[in-house]
Formats: C-alpha cells, sequence, structure tokens
C-alpha cells in the first residue's frame, strides 16, 4: 500500500498540473462582480499578488496552535512529540490508523482545507494550495504525533481538503454579500490572510444557482442477517426500529449544473450537508457511549460533487449538456452504518427543456480512491467477537473499488417535482488495512446500494412540501467470518425553504 499511496499521490500531482496548467493565475483574477471589487477602511483592493510566506505561514501557526492544545490543554499522549519523532522522523512508516471515524473522514479534510484556504487566500492556485496543503499534512503527521503517520490521513487531508476547501472558500466569498461574519465562519483563515495581505480573497459572488433548507421528520426499520452461520442465531436482535426523528439539511447548487464549459476546478458543485436526532432502537454501538448510544437515533450526511474541468457540447436548442471530469466526497454516520467515499471520475449532466417543465439527469461514475463500511460485528454489543485484550479498533474497514451516482429531477415551472437519486458501490476490504489483532478481522466485498425517491409540491414560490423514501441495501462476501446482508429503510416528510 505505500506503492499504491505514493503512485496515487503522484498522479494527483500530475493530473492536477496538466489541469491547472490550462488555467493560469487568470482564474482567480479580480472581476468587477467581486466582493473584492471595494476598498474600505484597511482593507484595500486585491492587486492579485501571490504571498507564498503568508500561505505557508498560516499553515504553520495552525498546526503549532493545534498541537499545543492537544499537548498542554487536553494532555492528550498523542500529542507530547520530542526529539524521538523529530530526530530521526523520515524512518517512521506508515500505517492506517484507529481513529475515531469522524475524526478521519470529517476533521481532517476539514484541518486540510484550512491548510488550503489559508494558500488561496494568499492568492495561491489550486496546485499551489494543494502543494502547501500535502506539506502542511506530512508535518502534522510526522512531527505533531507521536503515532505512527497515518496513511489515511494522509489521503483525506490532502485531496479531501481540496473537495472540502474549494467549496468553502467559494461559499465564503458568497456569505460576504449576507455577513462578513458569516464569511469568516465558513472560512476562519481569512482572519490571517487578510491581517497579513489586507486583502479580501479574490473570487466573484453572485453564483449560487440553488439554495434550499429542508427540515423534516420520519422514522426507520432495519434488518440484519447474517448468511450461513447458525452459531448466530437467536444471539442478536434481526430487527431493530427508530421510531421518529427530525432532521435538517442545507442544500447548496453552485452555479447551473447543466451546460457547463470551464477549466476552473469547482466552478461548478453541489452540496447536501445534515443531521437527524432521533430516538434510539434500544440497540446501541459497541463503545463508552453504548448506553447513550442505545436510546438516542443519529444521522450525519455529507454528499458532494465538484466539476474538475467540464465541456458543453450543443445538442439541441432545447438539451442543456455537461462533460466533464468530477470528485466526490460523500460521507454516512448513521447510528446503525457508517459509509463514505472520495475519489475522481467521469460525469455527464444533461437537462431537458420543455414548455412548462425541466427534465434533470445525472450519471456519475467514479473510482472510490479511499473509502469506508461499517463492519457489522464490530458494530453491535451482541455480534462482539472481540478478544477480552484488544483495546482501540476500528469499527469500519477501509475500502476502493467502483462507484456510481445517479440522480434524476421532473419538475414544473411553479417549483413541484419528483426525484430520484441513487449511489452504488463496489468496496473491496483490502488486506493491508486490516486490524492485526482483532480475529474477526477480513477483506472481502462488500456491495452497497442507497436509493431514495421523493416527490414535493409547491405550496408558494418559496415552500415546498414533499414525501421521500429512502432504501440502503449492503450484500457483504467475506473470506475469513461470515457473510451479511443488511436493509434499512427511512421514510419521512419534510418542508423545503428555496432561498434561491
Amino acid at each position: 500500500m505505500k506503492k499504491f499511496f505514493s503512485l496515487f499521490l503522484f498522479l494527483i500531482f500530475i493530473s492536477n498540473s496538466l489541469l491547472w496548467s490550462q488555467s493560469s493565475d487568470s482564474d482567480i483574477t479580480f472581476s468587477p462582480q467581486a466582493a473584492t471589487s471595494s476598498s474600505s477602511g484597511w482593507l484595500h483592493e486585491n492587486d492579485g499578488k501571490k504571498h507564498y510566506f503568508t500561505a505557508i505561514g498560516g499553515m504553520l501557526f495552525f498546526n503549532l496552535g493545534l498541537s499545543s492544545y492537544n499537548r498542554w490543554c487536553l494532555g492528550s499522549a498523542w500529542a507530547q512529540t520530542g526529539w524521538d519523532e523529530w530526530g530521526h522522523f523520515w524512518e517512521r512508516d506508515m500505517k492506517y490508523d484507529r481513529d475515531w471515524y469522524w475524526t478521519n473522514y470529517v476533521l481532517h479534510p476539514y484541518q486540510g482545507s484550512l491548510y488550503y484556504m489559508s494558500a488561496r487566500g494568499s492568492n495561491l492556485n489550486y496546485f499551489e494550495s494543494f502543494g502547501v496543503t500535502l506539506l502542511g499534512s506530512a508535518i502534522w503527521e510526522y512531527l505533531c504525533e507521536t503515532n505512527a503517520p497515518s496513511t489515511n490521513d494522509m489521503i483525506y487531508t490532502t485531496v479531501g481538503s481540496f473537495a472540502v476547501g474549494e467549496m468553502l472558500y467559494r461559499l465564503s466569498l458568497e456569505a460576504d454579500e449576507v455577513s462578513s461574519l458569516l464569511g469568516f465562519a465558513i472560512n476562519p483563515m481569512r482572519l490571517w490572510t487578510q491581517g497579513w495581505t489586507r486583502q479580501k480573497p479574490l473570487g466573484t459572488t453572485g453564483n449560487i444557482h440553488e439554495l434550499s433548507v429542508k427540515f423534516g421528520g420520519g422514522t426507520t426499520r432495519t434488518h440484519t442477517e447474517i448468511i450461513n452461520a447458525p452459531v448466530f442465531e437467536g444471539l442478536f436482535k434481526e430487527n431493530e426500529v427508530f421510531p421518529a426523528f427530525g432532521s435538517v439539511m442545507i442544500c447548496v447548487v453552485y452555479n447551473d449544473p447543466y451546460g457547463h464549459d470551464s477549466n476552473s476546478p469547482y466552478s461548478q458543485f453541489e452540496l447536501d450537508f445534515g443531521a437527524s436526532v432521533g430516538a434510539g432502537s434500544g440497540e446501541g454501538a459497541d463503545c463508552a457511549y453504548s448506553d447513550i448510544d442505545k436510546n438516542f437515533m443519529y444521522h450525519i450526511r455529507i454528499n458532494s460533487n465538484g466539476l474538475l474541468f467540464s465541456r458543453a457540447p450543443k445538442i439541441s436548442e432545447n438539451i442543456d449538456t455537461t462533460l466533464g471530469l468530477a470528485m466526490e466526497y460523500n460521507f454516512d454516520w448513521h447510528q446503525f452504518y457508517q459509509l463514505s467515499s472520495l475519489g475522481p471520475g467521469l460525469a455527464i449532466k444533461q437537462r431537458l427543456r420543455f414548455e412548462h417543465s425541466d427534465f434533470e439527469w445525472q450519471l456519475h461514475g467514479a473510482w472510490n480512491a479511499l473509502g469506508t463500511t461499517d463492519y457489522y460485528y464490530y458494530h453491535r454489543k451482541s455480534l462482539n467477537v472481540l478478544p477480552a485484550d484488544v483495546g482501540v479498533f476500528r469499527t469500519y474497514n477501509m475500502t476502493t473499488g467502483p462507484m456510481a451516482v445517479v440522480k434524476m429531477r421532473y419538475i414544473t415551472e411553479k417549483g413541484s417535482s419528483i426525484n430520484f437519486g441513487f449511489q452504488g458501490y463496489a468496496m473491496y476490504d483490502f488486506y493491508n488495512q486490516l486490524q492485526d489483532d482483532v480475529p474477526a478481522s477480513s477483506s472481502g466485498w462488500e456491495w452497497i446500494g442507497l436509493a431514495n425517491a421523493s416527490a414535493e409540491l409547491a405550496v408558494s414560490k418559496s415552500v415546498r412540501i414533499g414525501l421521500s423514501d429512502e432504501v440502503y441495501v449492503k450484500r457483504a462476501f467475506y473470506k475469513k467470518v461470515p457473510d451479511v446482508f443488511q436493509f434499512v429503510n427511512t421514510a419521512s416528510a419534510y418542508a423545503r425553504l428555496q432561498l434561491k
């Protein structure tokens, strides 16, 4: 996997340099419509010059501040670094870590996005900002932790930071139109870059194509079956019910996905993020907070895709088409299952315009460079096959493999719509990431499908009400342990506030 990791980063560097060499610094030049267009008081108009020391200084300042906080305030054992780690850091072997799921696949991309936005806010281009992020991640892994440098952290902090960082960078500029405080909240590294350069970041505003907030509530039922394993019969609860939950989700479409032609990465992206909280099923994860886990249902979801570059071939006057290279970043953390993915792929997006309605569809085919899925034997106490002397272990396996995304929407001119979506994964639990001291740890294939359908009725220009149903299905084929079949069905009603 070391060779795979090195090759993966090398390919990212080469592809980015080929792509971004087509778009020079003109991609981030000043626009009359930019949020930076006016000078006021202490700040002045951005001159477009690159500030490398500000970019790298922001990354180093963040690493120093966070590592000091972990060491001196929290007293974290892994933060007690010294000459043992610094003296021969290049000799330390990289390994797959066992950190908390949320830490690895949300906090690490976010940490990397702060490095990235420090560079972008200093007028560095995409490739240079990626380089600053790679350097910041390496410094953190080798010099700021006593743990072995983490292979998965290096991937998610760097590649994941580009997916997260570029979206946040652009949304921060859009947020300035509402409040500068909101802009700083989305991109806190502006406190550093604007403090040193006295310039706002470069970029345009007015690019939000759709923006909505969805409030809902519903119920969830699950089923689990251990295939051909009579020894487990009667030892666990096959069916669980999460009787009621409430949810909120923010949905952003940045620039029109259809008929989009650009060499600028993430000049068009779609982002949905939200959370659900409700009553538990009475079963919980095998963890320190298992009693709480039994009584509360939780679900955090992040779905995103951004175009790295795209072309808009003209087929007819009533058809808008986009063909391009996309980056997928998705994260699901349900009380019952875990699922994440990150990787590049090809995308086609098309809108057919009729007299009083539109039909929109998308198809994405991508390679999940590094993803995760829950390993059910770790996720419920009733199936705990861990020896008593095992301390920290992961509740998920790391995976790789192909993935596909399908989206369809039929929408009337008044805003009513019928929607369908599907995410399909062929995930391979590769050998190198297995936990050696966990006898139940096994490689294998996990086939996962996540489908949802909804219908929305427009009750006014800005309010829609709807019903939705979502189905999650997993069939896992393991090499050393019994296979697993899982089914999760979620039904909900919701109201959507269409802000744009």
